[in-house]
């Protein structure tokens, strides 16, 4: 077995449930300003950027890599964007999940899974979209990963990439850091948040990252220059950075201050503008 087997089989293993509302993405109000930075047509979010590019003809066979549980596929498809998927996941765990939440939402028939990477397959020209959510950051070759992925289009296929861009092993900047225990210090009292809890990187947590997950962002930084490598575009640059390490304290916090998520959410744009950002969101076409 190689070195890749290994982290992947690592990265494959059975992974623990979140609790609830410890997320920024469980805050509406944060997910929303990520969804409408990605696209204000239509529905926003990803679904809207899809529907802009593609009007009423829905693609018919997609490819998810790193697929999960699938629920962003199960999506697309219930709105009407996709017609089939196939789904590459190394966890077993989470295929089996997967085929159960499809079992349930009706639509089982129109996804594949594979227990395998998908990386290792040839399948030049044969999706009518390739479909990265926040699953790009966790290849260990992201360049590999966008070559693969261009070759799998069909001419006139959709690159869709909604990915994590920030750093390598999600060890925080000391500016980014800064900015988020500054911003909570001054809302202290609110949620009774220590403000160290928000750390930045280190050698050794970098090294308990690598063994708690090989698979964490080993290449997120060069996700964008990849992009923009195989595509000629660039990937859309969201912000986020602040929301990431911060916007999961303040989840029930607007009950005592009804601003204070706007504030955050501007400290974010403004981290943005100073090229701090962890998200993006990139949508390209290949050539006819």
């Amino acid at each position: 077995m190689n070195l890749r087997a290994i982290l992947h089989r690592m990265s494959g293993r059975k992974f623990k449930p979140l609790r609830p509302r410890t997320r920024w993405q469980d805050n509406e109000q944060f997910f929303s300003y990520i969804c409408k930075e990605i696209s204000s047509d239509h529905e926003t979010g990803v679904h809207g950027a899809i529907r802009f590019a593609i009007g009423n003809k829905p693609l018919q066979l997609g490819v998810s890599v790193g697929s999960g549980t699938g629920n962003k596929e199960r999506g697309l498809i219930t709105a009407g964007l996709v017609e089939n998927f196939d789904l590459f996941e190394v966890s077993q765990d989470r295929i089996a999940q997967s085929q159960a939440l499809a079992e349930k939402a009706g639509v089982s028939d129109r996804l594949t899974h594979h227990l395998e990477d998908a990386l290792q397959r040839d399948v030049a020209g044969t999706y009518d979209l390739v479909y990265w959510e926040h699953a790009l950051h966790h290849m260990f070759n992201v360049d590999h990963a966008l070559a693969w992925s261009v070759r799998a289009l069909k001419p006139g296929g959709l690159l869709v990439v909604n990915d994590y861009v920030g750093p390598t092993r999600l060890q925080w900047r000391r500016k980014e850091v800064s900015l988020v225990r500054q911003f909570l210090r001054q809302d202290e009292g609110i949620r009774d948040v220590i403000p160290r809890r928000v750390r930045h990187g280190s050698a050794f947590r970098r090294l308990k990252q690598f063994l708690r997950d090989p698979s964490e962002a080993p290449q997120s930084d060069r996700i964008e220059a990849a992009y923009e490598r195989h595509t000629g575009t660039k990937i859309k640059v969201l912000g986020g950075a602040v929301i990431h390490l911060g916007g999961g304290f303040l989840n029930g916090a607007e009950d005592k201050d009804p601003e204070i998520h706007n504030r955050m959410i501007a400290l974010d744009q403004m981290a943005r503008d100073q090229g701090l950002s962890h998200f993006a969101f990139g949508l390209w076409r290949k050539p006819e």
